[in-house]
């Protein structure tokens, strides 16, 4: 086994799921061929590790009679940096087992528990793309994908954590672009509302509006509109004080005459304040001719009424109030102060973006070069494997070129292309590949790969597909190479594959009575060594 992120499936344990009553299963931790006559029940296992991976679980799966299923996978693994992964992701584990749960009820949702702890079927799909990898029909379809023909180039130039370093500044990238667009089209409607906010500011400054100003507009207008009335008292209390024939000064003048004339009879006391009211009849007869005197512009009556309209207009419009209006005015100005902060961001967001343009062109270019080189390699690697797998004559060629566009892996595309009838010249793969010429493919790439990449567990479903022979020895042989590295449970129907295993698991069904009523059960029998050879005679009587 690879020492780097190791872990292998150790057990499983169905409870009435399907076919299988009871049963627990103990896998080697290396190769493990799960064999069985058709329909004895060899799918349901996987079927039950790809529920237990977080597909979808099924109720018709619950066996007859039964009110739930369960399905717990023990798998094994000392490894710090899985510990640190559980950890991380809020599952930790004790001791170096790492336990999977799926219960699947008749009458309510299925739970998931990773750890002994409650989770989703998500998580379980993510742990299970992290560390176990299915080669079946799928996956076979999915080799023909350029996207994935990529991936597997990657993992084996050993990119995969320069990859997930380029998606890092990739997303900044794609992030700043984000909130680059938004921020352009936040400036295209602040755009519109600038006109209107510099519009309302011009009107506002126009008025200047300040609380002094519309008391003394309403002053004077007071003051204009009342003038008649105004000269009328002003004047009838001037003529009563000094200006009428008999007024007030005359009298307390002659009063003053007689007090002085008889300074025996009136006292000096009383003479004095005569002499202080007619000091103050006279202040006030000075106030009341300078207030006389003082003319009224009413030639500017209009405009000041022009004025106190124009504070009533535009008070009605905002806020009722000329406290409103000076509030808004402010405001106004500070919003229009914050467009320029627009422009700001929109400078250095711009910047950032061209520092990591730069960036990422920089490092997709360093990634292109690797994989160009890489390309060339893997090539001859892969054309060995698939020729000791006897596709004879068989040639692959993985090219690389640049796309236009720049992406989260960078800008490198992949062609896998072949020859599987030499002089016939190379075509696409997914022109030109049978079924079990992908499946040969892909375990040719899976042996290249199992040595450096995080996969511990490979799980091949029916590779045998339409092969057998020299050819079936071949691919048991190769199984045999890629469990050197990780575990392999392969499901086979041929002898000369099951033969390299480690293990035999071998599925077969019985009849069991159970309330009176036979059920079929299917059981499971796990050999290695020597006892291996009374199944693999059983599979083929000439072995």
């Amino acid at each position: 086994m690879k020492t780097n992120e190791t872990l292998y499936l150790k057990s499983l344990n169905l409870q009435n799921f399907a076919t299988f009553e009871n049963q627990e299963i103990q896998f080697d931790s290396k190769f493990n061929a799960i064999v069985g006559e058709t329909g004895s029940g060899k799918s349901l296992i996987l079927d039950a590790l790809q529920i237990i991976f977080g597909a979808r679980a099924d109720k018709k799966l619950i066996r007859k009679n039964a009110e739930f299923a369960t399905i717990e996978a023990v798998f094994s693994s000392d490894d710090l940096n899985i510990k640190s992964y559980f950890n991380e992701i809020g599952h930790p584990f004790n001791g170096n087992e790492v336990v999977v749960k799926r219960v699947i009820f008749a009458n309510e949702s299925s739970k998931s528990y990773l750890n002994y702890l409650s989770c989703s079927a998500s998580l379980l799909t993510a742990f299970s793309k992290r560390f176990v990898d299915l080669v079946g029909q799928f996956e076979n379809q999915k080799l023909l994908s350029e996207d994935y023909q990529l991936v597997l180039l990657d993992s084996y130039a050993s990119l995969n954590s320069d990859i997930r370093d380029f998606q890092n500044i990739f997303g900044q990238l794609t992030q700043m672009r984000k909130d680059f667009d938004e921020l352009m089209a936040e400036k295209s409607i602040r755009a519109q509302r600038e006109d209107y906010i510099r519009f309302q500011i011009e009107e506002l400054e126009k008025l200047s509006p300040t609380l002094d100003d519309e008391a003394e507009l309403l002053r004077k207008k007071d003051l204009i509109l009342n003038s008649e009335k105004r000269q009328q008292t002003l004047g009838s209390l001037a003529g009563t004080i000094s200006d009428d024939d008999i007024n007030l000064l005359s009298l307390l003048k002659n009063c003053l005459t007689k007090a002085e004339k008889n300074s025996g009879i009136v006292s000096d006391e009383i003479t004095t304040k005569l002499y202080d009211v007619k000091s103050i009849l006279e202040d006030v007869s000075y106030d009341l001719s300078k207030e006389l005197g003082a003319t009224c512009d009413e030639d500017n009556i209009d405009d000041i009424i022009d004025r106190i309209d124009f504070y009533q207009r535009l008070k009605r419009k905002f806020g009722g109030s000329t406290e409103d209006m000076i509030r808004t005015l402010q405001e106004f100005r500070s919003e229009l102060n914050s467009f320029s902060q627009v422009d700001e961001k929109i400078s250095l967001i711009s910047k950032k973006i061209n520092d990591l343009e730069l960036r990422c062109h920089t490092f997709a270019e360093e990634l292109h070069k690797i994989r160009v080189e890489k390309s060339e390699e893997l090539s001859r690697d892969l054309t060995s494997k698939v020729q000791e797998l006897k596709m004879n004559g068989a040639s692959l060629e993985i090219k690389v070129y640049k796309a236009d566009n720049l992406g989260p892996k960078g800008f490198s595309r992949v062609d896998f292309i072949a020859e599987t009838n030499p002089g016939e010249g190379f075509f696409k793969v997914k022109d030109i590949a049978s079924g079990g010429e992908l499946s040969r493919i892909l375990l040719s790439i899976r042996q290249l790969l199992s040595s450096n990449d995080t996969i511990s567990v490979f799980l091949f479903d029916e590779i045998d597909t339409g092969i057998g022979g020299e050819t079936a020895l071949c691919i048991g042989r190769s199984l045999q190479l890629v469990s050197d590295h990780s575990q392999v449970l392969a499901i086979t129907h041929l002898p000369q594959i099951a033969n390299f295993a480690t293990q035999i698991i071998n599925v077969s069904k019985t009849t069991k009575v159970i309330d009176e009523q036979p059920r079929t059960v299917s059981v499971v029998l796990q050999v290695g060594g020597e006892q291996k050879n009374e199944i693999l005679k059983a599979m083929n009587p000439i072995v």
